[in-house]
């Protein structure tokens, strides 16, 4: 069995899809938001039956293996390789080039899963590493959490990993590359630089894709002025890996791997600042909390929870620092067109959720419960510090919440806001209204930087698509109903040819779907995609016919191809014109005209 067979025999299209794409079921598929074209209607479809999905909106289908090349942006070498490792299929390099192609990702993947091993064993097992126990001992982590996250300890020397992973056969510049190693500068007299160990005597938080592989680290210093930090030293508290050839911090959402399931189970993710706060939620049975890991969220990082949830709630201090750190955040996740809440935690409670859940979970539980809509937390919180008799603070007032007022999608839900804003400023309507008309037509002159181009199907292909699987459902109950088409009304060669060989068996009562589909294995796959893409547009149009559906789609077909010759034409017909031909001008004339009638009788209105 080839790898890919074996891969597929092993994962299901549903479950994998499922992890990017909300799924609802419909019927004998699921059904879904497209994750490659902006829709509000589902038109999404997973087969569980046939392992493929289709979108009836840009035409997009296929096997799993099409869904991860196009979802994650690889080729079919690296898609492969992201199957492989999770149906946990071992894969043997057939080429040199695959080899080239996918090795240096592979070889940093395997140098971070190894680090975090090494780190793992050295917090659980080597005398070093007592302090760095004893403080997770403090902070609450039970041995069990420290085990599944894979917390470790980079121990107070320069060379330790860098022995490690030497003996692991691995190259010094392979380490650097992984984040893990740091080159020094070479000498002024020409020699080598040497290496170190990038993370010393700090407390190991791996980072995982959504996949579960760890691609970096976050390091916790456990000891300020050591002798690696140099005495006095003021070394940053955390450490991040730096950015390589697979880890992204713009988009890599910490804890998504655990937390993926859960989001979709409450229909909701719940955003904390720290890794600490994502571990304890955990821990504690909160199965939908991610982190940012210090950071704002970004574009990419929403984008990934997206295909989760639509939901989010943001966990942060009702402090000046918190409302700064999450403003950007909660902007950017309403462009996005999250639904967005605000659980608040008060200083005086708790300095974080890793606090308030160690002093009662259902502090925390609470906390989530009570979320407030991100409007009603921020009227309360910017109000609550105001002084309303003063007109600067007024304005000040509008200058933070009409920005947020202005990305309420619905105007009734605007509407209501800018009452109330106007009403607890005690000023005319009409002045908040002028302030939010100028914000909104400002954002509308405001160029928009475009999306990534989605690669869509043409309108020709769909509609070659759509008839050709209509010809295969209906050839054998109609076959005198499709005479009408012609090898040249089909410009993809695939198609074309499955047309050629179709049509005749048609024709001469002989056409059997399940014989020809089993007659034709290397185009099967394509063909059962055409045929799920049928079934999709029925679903979606329950009150259409096929018959109605046919019509419809030939017609249309047969107006480009018409529309098409007709376009050549015109070019032939200048040219003899400008050349004399007046004989050749006449016929290319008179079959212009037969062809102009025909328009009349495939206009689809």
């Amino acid at each position: 069995m080839l790898p890919s067979e074996e891969i597929k025999t092993k994962l299901n299209v549903v479950d994998f899809v499922g992890e990017y794409v909300k799924l609802k079921k419909s019927g004998a598929n699921f059904r879904g938001l497209c994750p490659f074209h902006d829709e509000k209607t589902p038109s999404f479809m997973v087969s569980p039956a046939k392992q493929i999905w289709h979108c009836f909106g840009c035409g997009l289908g296929g096997d799993i293996f099409e869904f991860v090349k196009q979802m994650e942006g690889v080729e079919f070498p690296e898609a492969l390789q992201i199957l492989a490792t999770r149906a946990g299929v071992v894969l043997v390099r057939p080429t040199i080039e695959y080899q080239k192609a996918t090795d240096e990702k592979k070889t940093l993947y395997a140098i971070n899963e190894l680090a975090a091993k090494f780190y793992a064993k050295v917090l659980a097992e080597s005398p070093v590493a007592a302090a760095a126990r004893e403080y997770l001992g403090k902070r609450g982590f039970k041995p069990e959490t420290v085990v599944s996250w894979q917390l470790g300890y980079a121990p107070n020397d320069f060379h330790t990993f860098e022995n490690f992973i030497i003996k692991k056969g691995y190259q010094k510049s392979e380490a650097v590359k992984a984040g893990l190693l740091i080159e020094k500068p070479a000498s002024p007299a020409g020699g080598d630089g040497g290496f170190y160990d990038r993370f010393r005597d700090r407390v190991m938080f791996p980072l995982f894709d959504q996949h579960g592989r760890v691609v970096g680290f976050t390091a916790r210093i456990l000891h300020q002025g050591s002798p690696s930090t140099g005495s006095g030293s003021t070394t940053a508290k955390y450490v991040n890996s730096p950015e390589t050839a697979i880890y992204s911090k713009s988009y890599l959402v910490y804890g998504l791997h655990a937390a993926k399931n859960g989001i979709r189970k409450n229909d909701a993710a719940v955003v904390v600042e720290g890794n600490v706060d994502v571990i304890t939620s955990h821990e504690a049975g909160f199965d939908n909390v991610v982190g940012s890991s210090g950071t704002a969220f970004t574009a990419g990082q929403l984008e990934l929870l997206k295909r989760f949830s639509q939901n989010l709630i943001f966990a942060f201090d009702v402090d000046v620092a918190g409302l700064t750190a999450t403003r950007r955040a909660v902007e950017l996740a309403l462009s996005q067109g999250f639904n967005v809440k605000i659980a608040a935690i008060p200083k005086s409670v708790a300095k974080d959720p890793d606090e308030l859940i160690r002093r009662d979970p259902a502090l925390w539980r609470g906390a989530l419960q009570g979320a407030k809509n991100f409007l009603d937390f921020y009227f309360d919180a910017i109000f609550a510090n105001l002084n309303l008799e003063d007109s600067q603070a007024k304005k000040q007032a509008v200058a933070e919440l009409i920005p947020l007022l202005s990305l309420l999608p619905d105007p009734l839900d605007r509407n209501h806001y800018l009452q109330r804003l106007a009403l607890k400023l005690r000023v005319d309507e009409k002045l908040v209204l002028e302030v939010l008309n100028r914000r909104l037509a400002a954002r509308e002159r405001k160029s928009v930087t475009p999306r990534p181009p989605v690669v869509k199907k043409t309108r020709q292909e769909l509609l070659e698509r759509r008839v050709l699987s209509l010809m295969l459902r209906t050839g054998a109950e109609f076959p005198d109903e499709w005479n009408i088409l012609a090898d040249d009304d089909f410009t993809f060669l695939l198609l074309q040819q499955v047309f050629l060989e179709v049509k005749p068996l048609i024709q001469n009562h002989n056409f059997d779907l399940e014989a020809f589909l089993g007659s034709h294995p290397k185009w099967q796959p394509e063909l059962e995609l055409l045929l799920f893409g049928l079934e999709n547009e029925l679903a979606l149009s329950p009150d259409v016919s096929l018959d109605e559906l046919k019509k419809q789609f030939v017609s249309e077909l047969k107006l480009l191809t018409t529309k098409r010759k007709m376009s050549e034409l015109g070019n032939r017909i200048r040219a003899a014109e400008q050349t004399g031909q007046r004989e050749e001008l006449r016929v290319l004339t008179t079959e212009f005209n037969n062809l102009s009638r025909e328009l009349s009788r495939f206009h689809v209105g």
